[in-house]
């Protein structure tokens, strides 16, 4: 059976027709950037100067040079030890070490005819540079027909130096067609330190930017989720505003999946589509796992627009779908796609004004797990508004809200909520302070699933009153050669909220925030409109910074706060204890470049009653110029501090260059409450002036409580100027290893 896979994904292989340019070209000796011309443009109209030891004028007009020829016409020129001019017609001939040059390409030849004024001829045992891919080769014979057509024959091409024979792709004939930037290539062979590793009777490739229908570079990888792993892409160029791809996904554990792509993009739309089927899933144990979707077909679809009706209209769709609550965790690349638990599906319009902004948004999810499913908002109404400088220098502002919230099992109904406000800012290079009042209402209409004895239309009102001020403070300071400002910027929020009594009113949408620094200046503790929290609290934080004043970078910034409570919080969720605090946990960020590589951010949560940690985060990197990369992160959440269960995760990764071509890659990724290796990644890269590859392994589990691991082996090689081949593994490095950069 595996057999026939490799048999498959060769001749797959070998229908491969776009490659990538991206290339390095610093590591390249003797392929070097010298000995083109300048460009010229309208080289037609330039007039030709020929210099030669000696000139011997015949008839017709035609002229013999001998002896270091010299012939040139705007931005091109030819070298040769004899050429015969006819300077009627414009034709050259030339034979003798010859040299043809402009701005992107040098050919040198034994023998050449030319049209000057048709850019028509014919070279004999040709071996070329290009200036922009910095490749070389060797033409048999090469034919120039005018701007439109170029014919090559017994043609060698590579990216490597001089010398250097890493790779090779050798063709019977090339057809270069400059109208429709196509070139068609017969009998192509490709070898591998000389040795042939493919052959194929026909290549089609594009010789500009522009997009071309074909087979992309196939993919080939393993892993014990798929086994064997085959994907070779078919891309349709439908028009300049269209396209699409069709992905055959072979694998050898599961069967044939088939995934299209449709892509579009208008002056006011754009959008993509994407679907796939897998049919029949043939994987019958997942580990000591029974698959649940053995012979079944699994299929995947979503929809993401974006529109534009005028410059004001705006509309977008996001509509995900899959067959069944596995789909991601079994064919999801990285751990974060495998734990989603919810797929959005939602529709919203929005109108933007120059001081208020609609919308009007249609909600539902696809639940993956066995939890809570979420309310569907059918319909939700918003609207924002904001009014600067009126009378007296005063801001008017308006938020209002209306949701029929859905739902199956709990209690469903329809929620109106507003709250208009005012404020009066005032400014200056030193200090601000806002003083701000506004007033919340909501309002609730309970229609199903509701418990006898509660309230079916149950209303809450209340004042939010606040008060932000702050300061800055500046001075210059020296710190070794460099010149500095330090700041120091004290911030007092005060923030009061009536308590009301909110036990009859439902939980829709509403969740205790995450707190942090942001929180600390916020208007209510919770997010969504079923709960106004009560306050009577003032937060003071101070930051302190310091700024490059050279560069204006900031080189160092740590900021401290704390909210200090005059009462206790009644208003809860889910009926739970009030908060009697006196005051809040203390909230720590630095950030700081410690030199020009490293870097180091740090958040902490601090517990002053109970004189622990409630959360922390530590994150420390360094970047070197040699593309040497390092990072060290710690993440600890404490249980119960949030409606999140606790964690602590501790995560390294490098990039570590051992010479100038060889470097190293890797990955640990561990949850320590749990002692559990969430992924181990190691990989080796080489990466030359013509070629490069890199080997990745990967083991990983899809989340923290899965014990069976999967295994990955990514393998890529890119010969450079002609393509990728292999497994991708750059958006795997991307995502698993902060910092990283995909270009060899």
């Amino acid at each position: 059976m595996r057999k026939g896979f490799i048999f498959i994904g060769v001749i797959l292989f070998g229908l491969s027709t776009k490659a990538s340019a991206e290339l390095a070209w610093q590591q390249c000796e003797s392929i070097q950037d010298t000995g083109f011309l300048p460009y010229v443009e309208y080289p037609e109209e330039s007039e030709v100067d020929v210099k030669a030891n000696d000139a011997q004028l015949v008839e017709n007009g035609i002229s013999v040079f001998t002896g270091d020829v010299v012939v040139r016409r705007g931005g091109q020129e030819l070298q040769a030890d004899r050429a015969t001019y006819n300077q009627i017609s414009g034709d050259i001939t030339a034979q003798g070490n010859i040299q043809i040059r402009d701005s992107e390409i040098i050919l040198n030849a034994q023998q050449a005819e030319w049209a000057l004024s048709s850019d028509e001829g014919k070279l004999i045992d040709a071996d070329y540079r290009l200036r922009e891919s910095h490749a070389r080769g060797s033409a048999k014979t090469v034919y120039r027909q005018g701007i439109e057509k170029t014919l090559l024959k017994d043609t060698t091409y590579t990216t490597c130096d001089v010398g250097d024979n890493a790779w090779l792709l050798e063709s019977s004939s090339i057809n270069l067609d400059h109208v429709s930037d196509v070139g068609v290539a017969r009998n192509v062979k490709i070898r591998l330190a000389g040795v042939p590793v493919f052959y194929t009777p026909y290549l089609s490739f594009p010789l500009s930017d522009q997009r071309k229908s074909g087979f992309l570079i196939p993919s080939l990888g393993s892993s014990d989720e798929t086994g064997m792993d085959i994907q070779t892409p078919y891309y349709w160029n439908i028009s300049p505003d269209k396209d699409a791809t069709f992905t055959p996904r072979l694998m050898s554990e599961r069967g044939l999946m088939l995934n299209t792509e449709f892509r579009y993009l208008y002056d006011r739309h754009k959008g993509k589509m994407d679907a796939g089927i897998l049919f029949d899933d043939q994987l019958k144990n997942d580990g000591d796992i029974l698959n649940p979707n053995y012979k079944e077909d699994r299929k995947h679809f979503s929809l993401q627009h974006t529109g534009y009706f005028s410059s004001r209209w705006n509309t977008t769709i996001d509509y995900n779908y899959v067959s069944d609550d596995h789909y991601l965790e079994d064919f999801g690349s990285n751990l974060s796609l495998a734990s989603t638990t919810h797929l959005n599906r939602q529709i919203s319009v929005g109108y933007t004004a120059d001081n208020w902004n609609f919308t009007g948004r249609l909600q539902g999810y696809q639940t993956l797990v066995d939890i809570d499913k979420p309310y569907q908002r059918l319909p939700q109404l918003l609207f924002r508004a904001s009014f600067p400088d009126q009378l007296m220098g005063l801001t008017y502002g308006m938020t209002a809200e209306y949701v029929d919230f859905d739902h199956d099992d709990d209690i469903a109904g329809q929620r109106i909520d507003l709250e208009p406000s005012i404020s009066l800012p005032w400014s200056s290079v030193a200090a601000f302070i806002t003083p701000r009042i506004a007033l919340r209402h909501t309002r609730y209409d309970l229609t199903d699933n509701v418990t006898t004895g509660i309230d079916k239309m149950p209303t809450r009102t209340a004042a939010v009153v606040s008060l932000d001020s702050g300061l800055f403070f500046e001075r210059a300071m020296s710190l070794g050669q460099g010149s500095y400002i330090q700041t120091l910027e004290p911030r007092a929020f005060y923030l009061y909220i009536p308590e009301r009594d909110q036990d009859d009113i439902p939980v829709f949408d509403s969740s205790l925030r995450t707190f942090s620094m942001g929180q600390l200046f916020a208007y209510d503790r919770f997010s969504g409109s079923d709960r106004l929290g009560d306050a009577n609290q003032l937060s003071i934080a101070l930051t302190s910074r310091v700024i490059d004043q050279q560069t204006g970078r900031e080189s160092f910034r740590v900021s401290l706060g704390q909210i200090q409570y005059f009462r206790d919080r009644d208003v809860t969720l889910n009926n739970t204890a009030k908060e009697t605090d006196s005051s809040s946990d203390m909230v720590a960020e630095i950030a700081a470049s410690l030199a020009k590589q490293w870097t180091v951010r740090a958040e902490m949560q601090w517990d002053p009653h109970q004189s622990r940690s409630n959360m922390s985060s530590v994150r420390l990197q360094y970047r070197g110029n040699d593309g040497r990369l390092l990072n060290f992160s710690h993440r600890y959440r404490r249980d119960n501090v949030t409606d999140l269960e606790g964690l602590e995760q501790i995560d390294i990764s490098a990039r570590l260059p051992i010479n100038k071509q060889w470097r190293i890659v890797g990955r640990w990724y561990r949850s320590l409450k749990e002692s559990q290796t969430l992924e181990t990644l190691a990989g080796i890269e080489y990466d030359s002036c013509c070629w490069a590859t890199r080997l990745v392994v990967r083991d990983y589990v899809n989340n923290a409580f899965d014990d069976d691991g999967n295994l990955a082996i990514l393998f890529q090689i890119e010969l450079k100027g002609l393509g990728n081949f292999g497994q991708k593994t750059d958006a795997l490095l991307e995502k698993s290893i902060l910092g990283y950069d995909s270009d060899f």
